[in-house]
């Protein structure tokens, strides 16, 4: 019997090009969303080049600077949604610390949070989870970029719960007035993807809240882990070392481009705790010879102590790699501008890590990018 019934086939040429239109309709939303990031990144550019040549102000700079990266963030949500959708994660559930990768999230945006004003105050408790690594970075960014438009003061909470056995994280955005019902049911971009993740993952469940004193945004997660018997579920976290939160990227290919060897260690150290292949090069020849013998997935290129042919490098890396993720590690904090003076489009970057930062920043920011690669 022929499954191509009347009842299985569109009724007609409009309902025939809307159903074409759905199947296509992932390839424009990621088509659009590509095109209006290159264009936000076209546009920083020129204002920077505006600020260099005395035709901007700084703080003119900034006024532009602002709507534009909003639309890149919006853009970049976009495409994690897609992504995410689409089915391209690799799900590798593990065990992970959540305060580990709650604190890596807010250590790598401690900068950004700063210049906008925005206060932080934490509480974690050890909590153990079986999540997929980049699944649950991505969670803790996107819960912070929804909870950072409603107020200046965050209050995070990690703690678990008994009765079911949860870990719940709760961030309360403080504010000085009610908030809007609509500014907090309302369905953005942010909550979308925050919707998305938990989705994906199958374990999470979202809720959000008004309260008397702000609004409230929580994360219970349904596959936590019994504690050992000789540890104290109620006792604070210590630091220590990394958990396996960034153990997913194992399979991927990092070179490290320096002049400086000491840079070069330093990173690489870094990046193999990672679980993440990587060796260090300190020219253009050496990069190239090393991206002939192996597929690469980022390159960390240090621009503070740069390859004495770095010049080379960028064209060739232009011509031959225009799609190869680039981390750059620029000046130390110390020798750079001042905020106020400086450049806020390029401050604004996530591609860039202070020579001085490494421990800090580097881990975070090597985890998001190839997040978003492989």
């Amino acid at each position: 019997m022929n499954d191509a019934t009347p009842q299985n086939l569109p009724a007609g040429p409009a309902e025939d090009a809307a159903w074409r239109m759905a199947e296509h309709w992932p390839e424009l939303v990621a088509a659009i969303t590509d095109q209006a990031i290159e264009s936000v990144d076209a546009l920083l550019r020129g204002l920077e080049l505006l600020v260099q040549r005395g035709k901007l102000t700084p703080a003119e700079c900034q006024v532009l600077t602002m709507p534009a990266q909003r639309l890149k963030h919006c853009g970049m949500h976009a495409q994690q949604i897609i992504r995410f959708q689409s089915g391209r994660v690799r799900q590798s559930h593990e065990k992970i610390d959540l305060a580990f990768v709650v604190e890596s999230v807010l250590q790598e945006r401690r900068d950004e949070l700063a210049l906008q004003g925005i206060t932080v105050r934490r509480k974690f408790r050890l909590a153990e989870l079986l999540i997929d690594p980049t699944l649950g970075y991505s969670l803790a960014q996107a819960m912070l970029d929804w909870s950072v438009r409603l107020g200046g003061h965050i209050d995070l909470q990690l703690e678990r719960t008994a009765d079911p056995p949860r870990a719940r994280l709760r961030m309360k955005i403080r504010t000085d007035a009610a908030p809007s019902q609509a500014d907090v049911f309302m369905d953005n971009i942010q909550w979308l993807l925050l919707r998305q993740i938990a989705a994906t993952d199958g374990g999470i469940e979202l809720q959000r809240a008004v309260a008397p004193d702000g609004v409230e945004l929580t994360a219970w997660f349904k596959r936590v882990l019994t504690p050992e018997p000789s540890a104290d579920p109620g006792h604070d976290r210590a630091d220590g070392a990394p958990s396996t939160v960034f153990k997913t990227v194992s399979g991927a290919y990092v070179l490290v481009c320096s002049a400086s060897p000491d840079t070069r260690l330093r990173a690489l150290g870094i990046v193999k705790q990672l679980g993440v292949s990587a060796d260090g090069v300190a020219s253009a020849a050496q990069t190239l010879a090393a991206m002939r013998d192996r597929s690469v997935q980022l390159l960390i290129l240090d621009e503070d102590n740069p390859p004495a042919d770095i010049a080379q490098l960028r064209h060739d890396l232009a011509a031959l790699h225009p799609d190869l993720a680039v981390l750059r590690l620029v000046v130390p904090r110390a020798r750079a501008r001042d905020p106020k003076d400086g450049d806020t489009a390029v401050m604004a970057e996530k591609m860039k890590v202070p020579v001085d930062a490494l421990e800090q920043s580097l881990g975070s920011a090597v985890m998001f990018t190839l997040s978003n690669v492989i």
